[in-house]
């Protein structure tokens, strides 16, 4: 299995280094300059929270007093993972949601140092800064992750928790204690990457890949090209490793929705769903037919419909 999830990782990975469509694998690809990122991306200084030794980029929408809710994009992704649920939830909620070090516009960890248990603690600086005290945290795949580690940690802050495809339980061919061994030709991925590329590697975790739009391609691909972010990615992936989350899920008491889509490969749908709800003490479950790892992208109204439901228990 390890052996089959290295062959899938290098062809993937190949096809970032090496672009599709007759590219040459040497071809150059800049980062953006930070003033162009942020003339995409941001809507204004006052998008960019200091917390942690990072300048988080931050949006902040909905009525100031009403109840919070926080979204965590999952890896390789950006707070913009969000925008569907994050125009519906916000009439009647405080939406925050933030790039993660490494990620969009707060750019890379200083310490060079990336893990879940990390990201957990940026976010209760984040929200000491940003003063506040109790939330809804919802995260996609490794946003998941974090939001339940930060739970399992400030039991006191969390209101309840919407987890989506969350990261935790072995992934294909990638058990506990285990790391992805990263092939060589991913130390390219600072140097070029082609448009046509992010789209093979993003559009196959939708249910139906003709989903991922052209301006969702556009997103990720102009993200990705943010100053810092790249390399980042490498540190990032290089580190990963998970341990047995079942102890540790066994704490959390808050009020749990597991979200997923049914056509699920990379967070199983087959597997892992039962496993956290084993785990969790308080969860329920709600699936989608036909949908991916990101079913907040792929089909917003019909998943945060569900979402609204939950939230209003």
């Amino acid at each position: 299995m390890m052996r089959l999830l290295g062959k899938i990782l290098l062809g993937l990975l190949l096809l970032i280094v090496a672009g599709v469509g007759g590219f040459a694998w040497w071809a150059w690809t800049p980062d953006l300059s930070r003033a162009e990122a942020e003339a995409k991306f941001a809507r204004g200084p006052g998008d960019f929270v200091e917390a942690s030794g990072l300048r988080f980029h931050v949006r902040q929408e909905g009525p100031e007093g009403a109840a919070v809710l926080v979204m965590i994009h999952g890896n390789a992704s950006m707070l913009q993972s969000w925008d569907g649920w994050a125009a519906d939830l916000s009439k009647d909620y405080r939406v925050i949601r933030y790039d993660l070090a490494g990620h969009g516009l707060t750019g890379p960890d200083p310490a060079g140092t990336y893990s879940p248990e990390r990201d957990a603690v940026q976010l209760k600086a984040l929200l000491d800064t940003l003063k506040v005290e109790k939330a809804t945290l919802i995260g996609n795949s490794l946003g998941g992750q974090i939001a339940w580690h930060f739970a399992a940690a400030n039991p006191e802050r969390v209101e309840k928790l919407v987890l989506v495809a969350p990261g935790g339980f072995p992934l294909l061919g990638i058990g506990f204690g285990q790391k992805v061994e990263l092939p060589p030709a991913m130390k390219a991925l600072p140097y070029s990457l082609k448009r046509d590329a992010v789209r093979t590697m993003m559009a196959p975790l939708y249910g139906d890949p003709a989903r991922f739009s052209a301006q969702m391609l556009d997103t990720y691909y102009n993200s990705w090209l943010s100053p810092g972010v790249r390399p980042a990615r490498l540190q990032r992936a290089a580190a990963y490793m998970i341990q047995d989350p079942t102890e540790t899920l066994r704490t959390i008491q808050a009020p749990t929705l597991l979200v997923w889509g049914e056509k699920d490969w990379l967070v199983a749908f087959a597997t892992t769903p039962a496993k956290f709800q084993a785990a969790l003490p308080n969860s329920s479950l709600v699936s989608f037919p036909g949908l991916g790892h990101m079913p907040q992208e792929e089909d917003p109204a019909a998943t945060v419909a569900k979402v609204r439901e939950f939230l209003m228990q």
